[in-house]
């Protein structure tokens, strides 16, 4: 069957026309798909957004997930998307979601001077609006908790992609909307928290239950590692890139995190 007739699209090339495919990502090419219908009269979009797709992995040379049954990193589970349900509950709280986290829990824990961090896999495409974190115990004085996203490299924490800084002198839910950088996520991946305090001041954050799988490496089965850490490497700060040697496994409860996406 020949391919339609390129001038007649009414949903794919107008979309994308602004695009070379030289800069045309693959979440963008996924947004353009996913509200196709599998129906009939959807078959010349179809098609023609899988011929420009082919394009595209011609001009970026990504031909790894058509060769393989799946390219490294991807979580196939359904993950539910807030968005779609009741719209009180949008904020996915990715330190208890699949495949990392098993019980929610509302304990509270005090932080440390160590980074320290934890994976998630990205319920939804889409750019993160905003963070959200409990203060459990307000600091006496002056810090902030600075809450980042990092991406993954083999299953370990690897380049920052944006942070929000918190006033940990305030105590209770908040929200941070304002972030270093757009934070651009994409289904089913694979992606890392990052937590850190500024200075040597004692504060609080709700934080998930301590029946969480480890993701790693230990030296014997009766350690309970649930998160990485930075031992005496970066005290008080989120580095843009993490140095792999730098990281040792520890037992800390993970920080209640959610995103709104």
């Amino acid at each position: 069957m020949s391919l339609p007739d390129a001038t007649r699209s009414d949903r794919v090339y107008p979309l994308l026309q602004n695009l070379d495919l030289e800069n045309l990502t693959f979440s963008t090419l996924q947004g353009v798909g996913e509200t196709l219908s599998i129906e009939e009269m959807s078959e010349d979009e179809m098609r023609r957004l899988v011929l420009i797709n082919l394009c595209r992995l011609t001009c970026a040379g990504e031909w790894n997930g058509l060769l393989t049954a799946a390219s490294g990193g991807s979580f196939n589970a359904a993950l539910a998307d807030g968005s779609l349900i009741d719209t009180s509950y949008t904020l996915n709280r990715v330190d208890a979601t699949a495949p990392w986290g098993i019980n929610t829990g509302n304990n509270s824990q005090g932080t440390r001077n160590e980074p320290i961090y934890y994976p998630f896999i990205a319920p939804k495409t889409g750019n993160v609006s905003g963070i959200v974190i409990n203060i459990s115990a307000a600091a006496s004085s002056a810090v902030n908790c600075t809450i980042a996203v990092y991406s993954d490299d083999g299953g370990l924490p690897n380049a920052k992609i944006g942070q929000a800084v918190f006033d940990a002198e305030v105590s209770g839910q908040t929200e941070q909307t304002s972030l270093s950088a757009t934070i651009a996520l994409v289904k089913g991946t694979q992606y890392w928290i990052g937590i850190a305090r500024s200075a040597d001041v004692a504060f609080s954050t709700m934080v998930g239950s301590s029946a969480i799988p480890w993701c790693g490496p230990t030296e014997n089965l009766s350690s309970t590692w649930m998160v990485l850490w930075e031992f005496d490497t970066h005290a008080n700060e989120l580095v843009d890139t993490i140095t792999k040697t730098d990281l040792s496994p520890r037992g800390y409860a993970r920080t209640s995190v959610g995103l709104n996406i």
